[in-house]
């Protein structure tokens, strides 16, 4: 019975590394997933890291497509990382967080409160007939 069941998790690990590859590469400098510095640089990895328990993450397509990265609740992005701002058509909301997206860095000119995922930003208005699809340049998740 034992080796039945260790053959078992060994044929799901391989399915999972065939299906999925090798398991991502630890964060950069080994902090922890969604741990940001004061001027993060988007790494492809991120769009293989686990989602946060409880926190957002932001797409560059929508829905939920392209290139992501995620903020845990309680986190605040003055800017945001890599090319992302003023980049982000689509918001993933997890564990009953909400986000409050800034159409400038530095939490200024304009807000909007997401309290649920947001598939695409174009159906979110803004001001003068504008969307919040590629606006938003900071925001807060809590």
């Amino acid at each position: 019975m034992k080796r039945l069941a260790g053959f078992l998790v060994l044929m799901f690990a391989v399915t999972v590394f065939a299906q999925y590859g090798p398991p991502p590469p630890p964060p950069p400098g080994g902090q922890q997933p969604w741990v940001y510095g004061p001027n993060p640089q988007w790494n492809p990895s991120w769009n293989r890291w686990p989602n946060p328990r409880r926190g957002a993450c932001f797409f560059t397509t929508a829905p939920f497509r392209g290139n992501r990265f995620c903020v845990r609740s309680g986190d605040r992005l003055p800017s945001l990382p890599g090319n992302f701002g003023g980049n982000i058509s689509s918001v993933q909301v997890f564990g009953g967080a909400s986000v409050k997206l800034f159409n400038d860095r530095n939490f200024s000119n304009g807000s909007v409160v997401l309290r649920n995922t947001v598939p695409d930003l174009r159906q979110v208005p803004f001001r003068g007939g504008h969307t919040w699809n590629n606006r938003a340049s900071s925001v807060i998740v809590y």
